[in-house]
């Protein structure tokens, strides 16, 4: 007797379809078992060819199977798991990539982020990227319900500490990180980041004039034959650098250039809002890093930085198909960006 399986098994098990379907066709007792299974068994199955691979032993997959999850645990070297199967079932639709697997055996094996994975209603890709990311002192169910779907997030937060850090007296981004961490609400974090932000001091003025390869085009009449020249329309970028909010500049390297729009976020400093080649077209990857590679020795970071902190102090959560991306595209959230 051979399985074969329907539409919606095939689709749940995804990559471990083959080494699943392999064990119950040598072993047909196995089929009813298979056919009948949880989400949750579904993705300990992932779970432990992930934690195994590339050659998992057949009788430690028929186990994974058939037995409870307990008893299959100490075979793989996590004897002290516990509530894996209650967050095994909190992993919505078909199996994800086996790295996941093996970073939510990593978390789950430390009790501080089990805590924090055993009360999130969901567990997704970018939650285990944001709890591996975030130092454990972070690794709180307050920090997690604000931030920690939120693709990226950990990085641009920690960012954001060092910023903030480097302008406030005496304070270390560590420091900084631990008083976030022990936040009791949503509400007490939010203080929290408000305090941080009263303490900053002002900006002390514009941005540099030249920036390694970029050179600030301050006046209007500048900014419009640059506009000319990249075809860009600028004008309306003119009000904001007259008043300070905005500033232009050149970025030129060889053959590639770019005009890049630099944008003040209150006192917390000048962040990299855009950076577009000639007819508003995208620049090629490498280029990009260049350009904002330049910007950072100026300590002038990608906007996406503040974006992801708007979404942590606002306790987003979740962010939606029109939010932001990391791949630095234009969606509806960041329509700002464009130099159009």
């Amino acid at each position: 007797m051979s399985i074969r399986p329907d539409a919606a098994l095939s689709c749940s098990l995804g990559w471990a379809q083959e080494p699943v379907l392999a064990i119950v066709n040598a072993d047909p007792s196995l089929a009813w078992h298979l056919l009948t299974v949880s989400k949750q068994r579904v993705h300990f199955l992932a779970f432990v060819l992930a934690l195994t691979e590339p050659a998992t032993p057949a009788a430690l997959l028929r186990d994974a199977i058939r037995l409870p999850m307990r008893e299959v645990l100490p075979r793989l070297g996590l004897p002290e798991i516990r509530g894996l199967r209650r967050v095994l079932g909190r992993i919505r639709g078909p199996v994800i990539d086996g790295n996941w697997y093996r970073q939510l055996a990593d978390l789950i094996s430390e009790p501080n982020t089990a805590r924090v994975l055993f009360h999130e209603a969901e567990i997704t890709p970018e939650l285990l990227a944001n709890l591996a990311a975030l130092p454990i002192p972070m690794r709180t169910p307050v920090i997690a319900k604000a931030a920690g779907h939120l693709p990226g997030a950990a990085s641009h937060i920690l960012q954001w500490t060092e910023i903030v850090s480097g302008r406030v007296p005496n304070r270390s981004a560590k420091d900084i990180q631990e008083t976030l961490g022990d936040s009791h609400s949503l509400t007490d974090l939010k203080g929290r980041l408000t305090k941080l932000l009263d303490a900053l001091p002002a900006l002390e003025g514009p941005p540099p004039k030249v920036v390694r390869n970029a050179i600030r085009v301050d006046p209007p009449s500048h900014i419009r034959q640059l506009g000319k020249h990249f075809m860009n329309c600028l004008e309306s970028f003119v009000a904001a650098e007259i008043d300070g909010s905005n500033h232009i500049y050149h970025w030129r390297k060889g053959n590639e250039e770019a005009v890049c729009e630099i944008s003040r976020s209150g006192n917390l400093g000048w962040f990299l809002d855009s950076a577009l080649g000639p007819q508003n077209t995208e620049l090629h990857e490498e280029v990009l890093a260049r350009v904002a590679s330049d910007f950072r020795t100026a300590g002038i970071h990608d906007i996406k930085i503040v974006e992801t902190y708007d979404d942590f102090y606002h306790a987003i959560g979740h962010r939606d198909r029109g939010g932001v991306n990391d791949n630095g595209g234009f969606t509806a959230r960041n329509r700002r960006r464009h130099l159009a």
